[in-house]
């Protein structure tokens, strides 16, 4: 199997087969257990998330030059899949807190896991991409600053911060929403 065929079945295929099977799985699970999917959930996302941020922002960027050909290049190929499992999981922890967050009527833990989610999509864009700072800042800065922005530990730690906002958000309602929210019992 060569190198590009290799990336696309990692970057593109394997996440998104992963976001289904995964929604397949969460669908099958019973309401009473779905507190502590979400749980599993969030925790999952957010290791994924440290572990690609860890590849792709501090091991690549600080100890590159010491590192074999063969291993940058092995780190790149699985760092993008990691981080784009990390986002499926976390779109799923995100439905399913809403779904759970509205069955309780608790408008107040939806509207915060709906913000945390659009401000974090709007941050992964930021976080894992040199396109929307060349979008947004590249008419203002040149290419060279642009490029230095986008390596600085500054704007490393803020946009991953805000790209990570809709884990935080589920993971703060398993923990903390969870405990005075009972699941509403179906209609049917």
């Amino acid at each position: 199997m060569n190198q590009v065929m290799q990336s696309f079945l990692l970057g593109a295929v394997l996440p998104s087969t992963l976001f289904i099977l995964l929604i397949a799985l969460v669908a099958i699970l019973e309401a009473a257990r779905w507190p502590r999917a979400l749980l599993v959930l969030a925790l999952v996302a957010l290791a994924l998330r440290v572990l690609g941020i860890v590849i792709t922002r501090i091991l690549l960027v600080s100890v590159a030059s010491s590192l074999p050909v063969s291993v940058i290049e092995f780190l790149l190929v699985i760092s993008s899949p990691i981080i784009n499992v990390s986002i499926s999981v976390t779109t799923v922890g995100v439905f399913l807190a809403l779904i759970l967050a509205a069955r309780a009527r608790r408008w107040y833990w939806f509207a915060a896991i709906l913000l945390a989610a659009i401000i974090s999509a709007f941050g992964v864009n930021f976080a894992f991409s040199i396109y929307g700072l060349r979008v947004f800042a590249g008419t203002v800065f040149g290419e060279q600053q642009v490029s230095q922005i986008y390596l600085d530990p500054w704007y490393i730690v803020v946009s991953n911060v805000i790209a990570g906002l809709s884990i935080l958000a589920i993971l703060l309602y398993a923990l903390l929403g969870q405990r005075k929210t009972a699941v509403a019992p179906d209609a049917g």
